[in-house]
């Protein structure tokens, strides 16, 4: 005739399961704590990314056009941009008016955007071939994937 477990195994068993019951409520803890964290830090990484952006966009338009006079005197010729360079400078309104904005996406996902509300920035940028803002991302893409893919401490 088989007998059951004992009493002593049976406290056993009741004494693991309420420690077990503990430790998973520990454990939903910690994953609300650590996702809270890594969308914050997200959020953080893409601000930083948006406005490290901004920046080179800035400095990359930031040449004056220049003014001279020409051979015989009285016409002044103005120097501007080429297409395929970044645009010079003539009243310093379009640097003026970079932005930068992160916006939430959903779950932990965060868009971020550097433009400028001008119309002559789009004008620049499409129709004139002197793209600023497209290419300054190309060219500091590798700094942005860093920034935004590196180890969350």
């Amino acid at each position: 005739m088989a007998k059951g477990p004992s009493a002593n195994v049976l406290a056993a068993r009741g004494r693991r399961g309420a420690v077990a019951k503990r430790q998973a409520v520990g454990w939903e803890w910690f994953d609300k704590k650590l996702i809270s964290k890594v969308n914050l830090t997200m959020k953080g990484r893409m601000m930083l990314a948006t406005q490290f952006l901004q920046d080179k966009v800035v400095k990359n338009i930031n040449r004056p056009v220049t003014k001279s006079t020409g051979p015989r005197g009285g016409r002044v010729v103005t120097n501007r941009s080429k297409p395929g360079e970044f645009p010079k400078a003539d009243t310093t309104l379009l640097k003026k008016t970079i932005f930068s904005k992160v916006i939430p996406a959903g779950k932990g996902i965060y868009d971020g955007y550097v433009g400028t509300p001008l119309d002559y920035g789009v004008i620049l940028e499409l129709r004139m071939k002197r793209q600023f803002l497209t290419r300054t991302l190309r060219e500091e893409l590798p700094t942005i994937r860093r920034i935004l893919t590196g180890p969350i401490k």
